[in-house]
This record gives C-alpha cells, sequence and structure tokens, in this order.
C-alpha cells in the first residue's frame, strides 16, 4: 500500500499533518519501523515544516515489509517464556535498525528466535536510547504485545543513573510538559508539550555525583533525561542535555521491570545488577 496526499495546511509541522490523514495506530506504526516519509519526492524528518500543497508519498507495505540482515550475537536473556522475552541491551547499540545504522538489538533477537524456530513477529515494548544499556521487553507476537499496552499502564520500569552534583531533596516527583524542538530532534520543556512525569529517589551519595533512582510514570522520549536536567542534576556523560565531563557513555541504565503475565496472571519481576560503572560495553 503507498499512501500519497497532498498537505492541507501552510507552515505545519509534518508530524502533525501527517496525523490529519491517518490513524493513531498507523502513525505510530510508522514511527516505530522508522519508514522514510517522502514531500516532494525528497525524504524529510518529521519535525520539519510543510506548506499547503506540498507531496506525501509513504510506501507502507514495502517498507514495514523490509527485510533487515540478522546476524549471531550472544543474547543476554533474563527472562523467557512462550510469549515474552526480556534481554539486555548494550550500550551503543540501536534498539531497532534505521539506514543509517542498520544494525540493532531487534535484529540480535530476530536471529535468536529464528535459530529456536519461532516465528518472527516480535515488539520491543520499551524501546531505549541507543546509548541507554539494560532491560528490554520483547513480545514474541501482536496479541501478546497488545495484552501489554500501553506499557505506562501495564509495566513498572525502574532505571538507576549516575547525576551531577548532591542533591538537596533526596526524592521527589518531577512533572511538566515534554515536546520535540521545533527545529530538531531533540526534546524540550515546554508547556505545549505532553506530560511526563518521573519519581526519583537518591541511593547513594559521592564526592560530586549522586546514585538515583528513576520510576517512569509516563513514556516521552529523553524522559530522564530532560527530567534531571531540569533539577540541575543532569547525567553524567549525556552529550545532548548534559555538561562536558569528558566521559564517554551515558550513566542510565535500565534495571528493573515488572509486569503482570496476561496469560497466567503472574507477577514477573526481572533485575540486572547495576553496570553503570562497566568499561567494556559499547
Amino acid at each position: 500500500m503507498k499512501i500519497e496526499f497532498t498537505v492541507l495546511n501552510d507552515n505545519i509541522r509534518l508530524s502533525e499533518e501527517l496525523k490529519l490523514h491517518m490513524s493513531r495506530h498507523t502513525y505510530k506504526h510508522l514511527k516505530g519501523y522508522n519508514i522514510p516519509i517522502y514531500v516532494n519526492g525528497t525524504i524529510l524528518e518529521t519535525y520539519k515544516i510543510v506548506n499547503k500543497g506540498d507531496k506525501i508519498s509513504i510506501d507502507y507495505i514495502k517498507e514495514t515489509n523490509k527485510e533487515w540482515p540478522l546476524y549471531e550475537s550472544k543474547l543476554d536473556i533474563y527472562y523467557e517464556d512462550e510469549h515474552y522475552l526480556v534481554v539486555y541491551k548494550r550500550s551503543g547499540l540501536l534498539t531497532i535498525p534505521t539506514k543509517i545504522n542498520p544494525k540493532s538489538l531487534y535484529q540480535e533477537i530476530l536471529y535468536y528466535l529464528k535459530s529456536t524456530n519461532k516465528p518472527l513477529s516480535v515488539s520491543i515494548l520499551n524501546r531505549l536510547d541507543k546509548e541507554t544499556k539494560g532491560l528490554v521487553v520483547v513480545a514474541k507476537d501482536p496479541v501478546s504485545a497488545s495484552l501489554l499496552l500501553p506499557t505506562h499502564e501495564k509495566m513498572e520500569r525502574r532505571y538507576l543513573g549516575l547525576c551531577h552534583g548532591i542533591f538537596d531533596i533526596k526524592e521527589g516527583i518531577i512533572e511538566n510538559k515534554i515536546r520535540r524542538s521545533d527545529d530538531s530532534n531533540l526534546r524540550i520543556i515546554s508547556d505545549d508539550g505532553k506530560l511526563a512525569i518521573t519519581t526519583y529517589k537518591v541511593l547513594k551519595e559521592y564526592n560530586n555525583y549522586s546514585l538515583v533512582e528513576f520510576i517512569l510514570r509516563t513514556g516521552r522520549t529523553h524522559q530522564i533525561r530532560l527530567h534531571s536536567k531540569s533539577i540541575n542534576h543532569p547525567l553524567l556523560g549525556d552529550k545532548l542535555y548534559g555538561i562536558d565531563d569528558n566521559i564517554d557513555d551515558l550513566k542510565l541504565l535500565s534495571y528493573y521491570i515488572r509486569f503482570i503475565n496476561p496469560y497466567t496472571n503472574k507477577e514477573i519481576i526481572i533485575k540486572c545488577d547495576n553496570k553503570l560503572e562497566d568499561k567494556n560495553e559499547g
């Protein structure tokens, strides 16, 4: 299926125009697969501005059926049953592939499932930034994925982060609104954004930084990175929102996942050790 239409509005962000022409589910699917969107024959990022009369073209079927190359890796599995898989994503590895970076955790998972003769129709339910390491929940089929959506309601996700400075207030809730920047893929705190809520608690203090547990109440892109910065305690190694601290890797770890298995009604709790000091991940 090829989606084609003409822009109806002047000076509108491409993402907002797309939402006028398709369902929310379809739009999320486009974003999840990183499907290229052509405006007047040229690929355009969704945060860019388009104008009335511009021609939009999306080759939906061709791109969603695209076969990414699979490759073997030592997949670090923390939990597996018939419907779900919890694996550890290394820092520096994309969660899903892009044309620019066609190597990802997604392909490693597909390779593993292929080798076990399981069907290749998986959904990654808590997508992590390339720089973030830690636990990722995978549904092995579309029905199992739908049963744990929306993830911010069906799953408890906790992170560990090393933050600059010593906190005056040792625990609390950070609540504001986040949206994409007008001229880049970065996120900003803005009154016209979407609500973002993070709970934090300081677990340990060092000379000039703190180990902090973050619990996501919503699931906005770069939420913890922005929220730690907003209270003047940016994450160590954050090249996008932090300070120049000469630390090569982002000190953020998805270390705890809790959900109720919808098939058995049993509570599943998965934890991994604090690996923020590891030097050999990449």
